[in-house]
């Protein structure tokens, strides 16, 4: 009873301070979500589970070198982007026209995962009633997947940014308080 009701103080912790003005309001914070958002889909739901089903005890070791990894291409990505806005960069059209390439394929590349997550939350959203069965699993990604159109359409980038935030922000919430279980359980 005493760690449920510590799970769900941290809970409410994290949430407080994630949709308190001053994180909401930051630019940093603005500029986290969306990677955060892809990350955490991409980490907690799909590698996580692969990396401790392939490597056990070792998992922690290997993300951590996935992580290094990222945080190396980042930092190539960082130096291009900053080679690119400095003073001394010269335009090179075949470089212009790969970036455009680039950006065309990242765009599909997030709408294959955006679908990707929504047939997952469709079909983890009926897995524990007793409508779980395939169609069922399809008809709530439909209907998630108008949501989100339907909110696009009618209120723009602006309303779908305040989903992402809200969503990512109740998820990081979730996460404190599975970190402080998990805690419990190797402490304890």
């Amino acid at each position: 009873m005493l760690l449920n009701s510590a799970i769900i103080a941290s809970i409410i912790a994290a949430a407080t301070l994630l949709f308190s003005r001053r994180v909401s309001r930051s630019h940093v914070w603005r500029a986290t979500v969306t990677p955060l958002a892809s990350i955490i889909g991409s980490g907690f739901l799909v590698l996580a589970p692969i990396l401790v089903s392939a490597y056990g005890r070792n998992a922690p070791l290997i993300m951590a070198g996935l992580c290094l990894g990222a945080y190396l291409f980042g930092s190539a990505i960082r130096f291009s982007i900053a080679e690119r806005n400095s003073p001394n960069h010269l335009e090179d059209a075949l470089v212009e026209k790969m970036e455009i390439a680039a950006s065309w394929a990242l765009t599909f590349a997030f709408m294959i995962s955006v679908a990707y997550y929504l047939n997952l939350l469709g079909a983890f959203g009926v897995s524990l009633t007793p409508y779980d069965n395939h169609p069922n699993a399809k008809l709530l990604t439909s209907a998630i997947f108008l949501i989100i159109l339907v909110v696009g359409w009618t209120r723009g980038f602006k309303a779908l940014e305040k989903m992402e935030y809200a969503a990512v922000s109740v998820k990081l919430a979730v996460i404190v308080g599975l970190l402080v279980g998990r805690a419990s359980y190797f402490f304890g």
